[in-house]
């Protein structure tokens, strides 16, 4: 496929997104840097329904780059409890910090300056860059890489090319429509199995629509590991003792009950992470460990700090 006709694409799905796209999406109104980079942020590792309610709430609190200026890390850690990935939080502390020290507490502008940033790269500075700063850098989340798939039929991802192609495709004319509009063609149609051709503004430029044969890029098959892990719920006057002193390799920076691993195999509740399922037992104590710190919090309380989602609905059931 010519250039011309690759960038012809690209104006196709800019018009196909003004009439059909999800506009209604909170963070694909009132654009600042700061609201693009957060976004980008959640949907990293979280679906779009998912991350709305998210999204609301911590625009509420911390609606852009001043007011988040001074947020703790135990603030912002609280408001993503539930979302998962919370390294993410982590890296949002971070890079305000960066940004109020380091750029003047002016979101970057420029590729090199933003990709120094936690947690922010090549596709995550391209959405910036071209959302937020109306500038052609192309991204290349999962909905972009299963759209190039289909259009050039490429069974197998790799990475130089698909960027190359994200790049070749940009409508750099109306670069805010066609990012919106290539990301919901990925996610609205271009399904894994049975995608809406007929509906596609493409369809007749695509390979695999040509073809009636659509490639899945394969995801990389990922193994759990079995860990067993026991929380003991320590409580006195209506109130649980909390630390964040854990061994458990994940979970940072989280509060919890003390927690310890254990041999015997035998579990209240699994929760699932990327790498791991979680066999988790609770056991009641009035005894707190004389060698772990941490804080005593009432129910009210347990509800305004960053707990782990399994963790605090056990303790929400509790008496």
């Amino acid at each position: 496929m010519e250039i011309t006709q690759r960038n012809n694409l690209g104006e196709k799905i800019s018009n196909w997104y003004v009439d059909n796209g999800r506009q209604n999406l909170p963070w694909r109104h009132s654009i600042s840097p700061y609201r693009v980079w957060i976004s980008e942020i959640m949907l990293q590792q979280t679906q779009v329904n998912t991350a709305i309610a998210y999204f609301d709430q911590f625009i509420d609190k911390y609606p852009d780059l001043e007011t988040i200026k001074n947020a703790s890390e135990d603030s912002i850690y609280a408001l993503w409890s539930g979302l998962g990935y919370y390294r993410r939080a982590s890296y949002i502390y971070q890079a305000k910090e960066l940004i109020h020290n380091k750029f003047k507490g002016k979101m970057p502008n420029n590729y090199d300056e933003l990709v120094s940033l936690p947690g922010i790269g090549r596709s995550t500075a391209g959405a910036i860059l071209s959302i937020a700063f109306n500038k052609p850098y192309p991204i290349l989340d999962a909905n972009v890489k299963k759209v190039i798939s289909r259009i050039f039929f490429k069974k197998d991802f790799d990475e130089k090319s698909f960027w190359k192609l994200s790049e070749d495709i940009l409508d750099t004319k109306n670069i805010f429509n066609f990012q919106q509009g290539v990301m919901d063609l990925g996610s609205q149609l271009c399904s894994p199995k049975n995608p809406k051709c007929n509906l596609c503004p493409i369809n007749t430029n695509c390979e695999s629509n040509l073809r009636n044969e659509f490639p899945i890029l394969l995801k990389r098959s990922i193994k759990q590991k079995k860990e067993y892990i026991e929380f003991r719920i320590i409580k006195k006057n209506h109130k649980y003792f909390m630390t964040k002193e854990n061994d458990l390799g994940y979970w940072n920076n989280l509060w919890m009950p003390p927690v310890q691993a254990v041999n015997r195999h035998k579990s209240d509740i699994i929760h699932k992470l990327s790498h791991r399922e979680l066999n988790i037992s609770f056991r009641n104590s009035n005894q707190k460990p004389q060698n772990i710190s941490g804080e005593w919090f009432d129910k009210k309380e347990l509800a305004q700090i960053a707990i782990p989602k399994p963790i605090f609905n056990r303790l929400l059931i509790d008496g």
